[in-house]
């Protein structure tokens, strides 16, 4: 294996492996190239990297829809207690059509609420079920940030570790060179 040496079998829950600390270099290296073994590391510290700019764009893209969900369920928590009231007056109320850009709707009684599913489907729901499907969806977005968020700081011990280690191969492949280079220095 490529990497060996450099990590363990040990994983987190996406697979990531764990970076092994290498305690003695004079041991790791043995007959090996170091220089060529430094390579092999800071690929794997690239690698590492690559994880984590992954993880942190998925992690983005999945918090962004929490104001959104809160958002729809807040709406449809206020058209449940209008039912609840008896109360069948339309509700006057702004929706966003882009960041910056609003617009005013007048909206009917109604006792059913639309979502989108994705893949272009829509689907009519009752109130409190909608409420109940937007908030289980809002609960696992909160558990898989929490996920996401262990599986980052796991990625970034992994990157702290291999940095180490890259840095102990560099300094030994800097020692064994100078110790390989002839002493070019002349006493007269």
């Amino acid at each position: 294996m490529r990497y060996s040496g450099l990590i363990t079998s040990n994983e987190s829950r996406s697979s990531v492996p764990e970076a092994k600390y290498i305690d003695n270099i004079e041991k790791f290296v043995a007959d090996k190239n170091p220089a060529e073994l430094t390579e092999i590391a800071k690929e794997l510290l690239s690698k590492y990297r690559f994880m984590e700019k992954s993880t942190n764009s998925k992690l983005l893209v999945i918090s962004e829809k929490i104001p959104e969900l809160k958002d729809a369920l807040a709406t449809l928590e206020m058209l449940l207690k209008k039912k609840e009231s008896g109360d069948k007056s339309s509700l006057s109320t702004y929706f966003k059509i882009s960041d910056t850009l609003y617009s005013e709707a007048n909206v009917p009684y109604t006792e059913s609420a639309f979502l989108w599913l994705g893949a272009n489907t829509m689907v009519e729901y009752p109130l409190e079920d909608a409420i109940k499907l937007l908030t289980e969806q809002h609960n696992g977005i909160e558990v898989l940030i929490q996920e996401m968020n262990t599986e980052l700081d796991w990625i970034k011990k992994q990157i702290t570790c291999t940095e180490i280690n890259v840095a102990r191969l560099h300094n030994f492949t800097v020692m064994k060179n100078s110790e390989n280079k002839p002493n070019t220095t002349t006493v007269t």
